[in-house]
Protein backbone atom coordinates (compact mmCIF):
# COMPACT_ATOMS: atom_id res chain seq x y z
CA UNK A 1 0.00 0.00 0.00
CA UNK A 2 1.03 3.35 -0.28
CA UNK A 3 2.17 5.52 2.73
CA UNK A 4 -0.70 7.75 2.36
CA UNK A 5 -3.80 7.33 3.45
CA UNK A 6 -6.64 6.13 1.06
CA UNK A 7 -9.46 8.53 0.91
CA UNK A 8 -11.43 6.12 -0.54
CA UNK A 9 -11.24 3.94 3.00
CA UNK A 10 -14.52 2.14 3.73
CA UNK A 11 -16.68 3.19 1.36
CA UNK A 12 -19.73 1.01 1.87
CA UNK A 13 -20.57 0.28 -1.72
CA UNK A 14 -17.47 -1.95 -2.48
CA UNK A 15 -18.25 -4.01 0.82
CA UNK A 16 -19.91 -6.72 -0.99
CA UNK A 17 -17.22 -7.13 -3.32
CA UNK A 18 -14.08 -6.26 -0.82
CA UNK A 19 -15.58 -8.75 1.59
CA UNK A 20 -16.34 -12.12 -1.02
CA UNK A 21 -14.07 -14.71 -0.62
CA UNK A 22 -12.01 -15.78 -3.30
CA UNK A 23 -11.22 -19.15 -1.79
CA UNK A 24 -9.63 -20.42 1.03
CA UNK A 25 -5.74 -20.18 1.26
CA UNK A 26 -2.89 -23.18 2.05
CA UNK A 27 -4.49 -23.14 6.25
CA UNK A 28 -8.03 -23.46 4.92
CA UNK A 29 -9.08 -20.41 5.95
CA UNK A 30 -11.06 -18.31 3.45
CA UNK A 31 -9.45 -15.27 1.42
CA UNK A 32 -11.40 -12.28 0.87
CA UNK A 33 -10.84 -9.79 -1.68
CA UNK A 34 -9.64 -7.58 0.60
CA UNK A 35 -6.96 -9.81 1.99
CA UNK A 36 -6.18 -10.93 -1.76
CA UNK A 37 -5.46 -7.09 -2.51
CA UNK A 38 -3.93 -6.55 0.69
CA UNK A 39 -1.35 -9.43 -0.28
CA UNK A 40 -0.59 -7.89 -3.28
CA UNK A 41 0.45 -4.88 -1.76
CA UNK A 42 -2.47 -2.89 -3.40
CA UNK A 43 -4.61 -0.15 -1.47
CA UNK A 44 -8.42 -2.78 -1.91
CA UNK A 45 -10.84 0.32 -2.19
CA UNK A 46 -8.79 2.30 -4.77
CA UNK A 47 -8.44 -1.23 -6.78
CA UNK A 48 -11.88 -1.74 -6.09
CA UNK A 49 -13.02 1.97 -7.62
CA UNK A 50 -11.11 1.50 -10.35
CA UNK A 51 -11.95 -2.10 -11.57
CA UNK A 52 -15.55 -0.30 -11.14
CA UNK A 53 -14.97 2.18 -13.80
CA UNK A 54 -13.69 -0.34 -16.15
CA UNK A 55 -15.83 -2.04 -18.61
CA UNK A 56 -16.62 -5.98 -17.16
CA UNK A 57 -14.37 -7.47 -19.48
CA UNK A 58 -11.56 -5.59 -18.65
CA UNK A 59 -12.46 -5.77 -15.45
CA UNK A 60 -12.83 -9.42 -14.86
CA UNK A 61 -9.25 -9.70 -16.96
CA UNK A 62 -7.54 -7.46 -14.70
CA UNK A 63 -9.09 -8.98 -11.50
CA UNK A 64 -7.96 -12.31 -12.78
CA UNK A 65 -4.33 -11.60 -13.37
CA UNK A 66 -4.31 -9.97 -9.63
CA UNK A 67 -5.57 -13.52 -8.58
CA UNK A 68 -3.59 -15.00 -10.15
CA UNK A 69 -0.60 -13.61 -8.82
CA UNK A 70 -1.16 -14.05 -5.40
CA UNK A 71 1.62 -15.34 -3.39
CA UNK A 72 1.47 -19.27 -3.32
CA UNK A 73 0.20 -19.09 -6.44
CA UNK A 74 -2.59 -22.07 -6.30
CA UNK A 75 -5.01 -21.00 -8.45
CA UNK A 76 -4.45 -21.34 -12.51
CA UNK A 77 -5.54 -19.03 -14.43
CA UNK A 78 -8.75 -20.41 -15.64
CA UNK A 79 -9.49 -20.63 -12.18
CA UNK A 80 -8.93 -16.90 -11.58
CA UNK A 81 -11.05 -16.11 -14.46
CA UNK A 82 -13.94 -17.97 -12.79
CA UNK A 83 -13.74 -16.42 -9.68
CA UNK A 84 -13.46 -13.35 -11.34
CA UNK A 85 -16.43 -13.03 -13.31
CA UNK A 86 -18.57 -13.97 -9.99
CA UNK A 87 -16.44 -11.09 -8.05
CA UNK A 88 -16.99 -8.66 -10.56
CA UNK A 89 -21.04 -8.93 -10.95
CA UNK A 90 -20.68 -7.45 -6.69
CA UNK A 91 -19.16 -4.06 -7.66
CA UNK A 92 -21.48 -2.00 -8.15
CA UNK A 93 -21.40 0.07 -11.59
CA UNK A 94 -20.21 3.16 -12.86
CA UNK A 95 -22.20 6.02 -12.10
CA UNK A 96 -24.48 3.77 -9.72
CA UNK A 97 -22.69 6.12 -6.59
CA UNK A 98 -23.32 9.41 -5.37
CA UNK A 99 -19.64 9.25 -4.14
CA UNK A 100 -17.65 9.72 -7.54
CA UNK A 101 -15.71 6.26 -7.25
CA UNK A 102 -11.90 6.79 -8.22
CA UNK A 103 -10.48 9.77 -5.08
CA UNK A 104 -7.20 10.85 -5.68
CA UNK A 105 -4.80 10.07 -2.56
CA UNK A 106 -2.51 12.87 -1.67
CA UNK A 107 1.05 12.60 -1.02
CA UNK A 108 3.11 15.41 0.75
CA UNK A 109 4.42 16.13 -2.88
CA UNK A 110 0.63 17.12 -3.77
CA UNK A 111 0.32 18.68 -0.92
CA UNK A 112 3.11 20.94 -0.49
CA UNK A 113 2.77 22.21 -3.87
CA UNK A 114 -1.04 23.85 -3.58
CA UNK A 115 -1.74 26.56 -2.08
CA UNK A 116 -3.60 25.09 1.15
CA UNK A 117 -0.50 23.38 1.44
CA UNK A 118 1.94 26.03 1.31
CA UNK A 119 -0.42 28.03 3.67
CA UNK A 120 -0.93 25.56 6.13
CA UNK A 121 3.61 24.97 5.62
CA UNK A 122 4.17 28.82 6.34
CA UNK A 123 1.57 28.90 9.49
CA UNK A 124 3.47 26.28 10.76
CA UNK A 125 6.40 28.10 10.51
CA UNK A 126 5.04 30.99 11.87
CA UNK A 127 4.14 29.61 14.95
CA UNK A 128 7.50 27.67 15.68
CA UNK A 129 9.22 31.01 15.50
CA UNK A 130 6.93 32.15 17.53
CA UNK A 131 7.02 29.69 19.86
CA UNK A 132 11.35 29.91 19.68
CA UNK A 133 10.67 33.49 20.62
CA UNK A 134 8.95 33.28 23.45
CA UNK A 135 11.48 30.62 25.19
CA UNK A 136 14.36 33.20 24.20
CA UNK A 137 12.52 36.15 25.97
CA UNK A 138 14.71 37.82 28.57
CA UNK A 139 14.11 36.73 32.24
CA UNK A 140 12.39 39.00 34.60
CA UNK A 141 15.24 38.62 36.92
CA UNK A 142 17.45 41.20 35.22
CA UNK A 143 20.98 41.05 34.83
CA UNK A 144 21.69 37.36 36.94
CA UNK A 145 19.59 35.69 34.37
CA UNK A 146 22.37 33.43 33.37
CA UNK A 147 23.96 32.54 37.15
CA UNK A 148 21.97 29.50 38.57
CA UNK A 149 20.10 30.18 41.42
CA UNK A 150 21.85 27.60 43.61
CA UNK A 151 25.72 26.96 44.02
CA UNK A 152 27.62 25.19 46.05
CA UNK A 153 31.14 26.51 44.85
CA UNK A 154 30.92 29.92 46.11
CA UNK A 155 28.28 30.13 48.54
CA UNK A 156 29.11 32.02 51.82
CA UNK A 157 28.60 29.99 54.38
CA UNK A 158 26.53 31.56 57.36
CA UNK A 159 26.93 30.98 61.03
CA UNK A 160 24.44 29.14 62.57
CA UNK A 161 23.44 30.80 66.26
CA UNK A 162 24.33 28.59 68.50
CA UNK A 163 20.95 27.11 70.29
CA UNK A 164 22.92 27.27 74.12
Amino acid sequence: MTPATSISFFRPEFDDFLYAPIGADDGEMPLSVLSALARLDLDPWQEAAELSELPKGAAMQRLAALIARLPGGRWTLADSRAMSDRLIELLPSPGSSELPLATKTFSLRDMTGSEIGKMLFCAALAITALIMAANREPSPQGNFADTPAFSTASTPQTSRPSSR
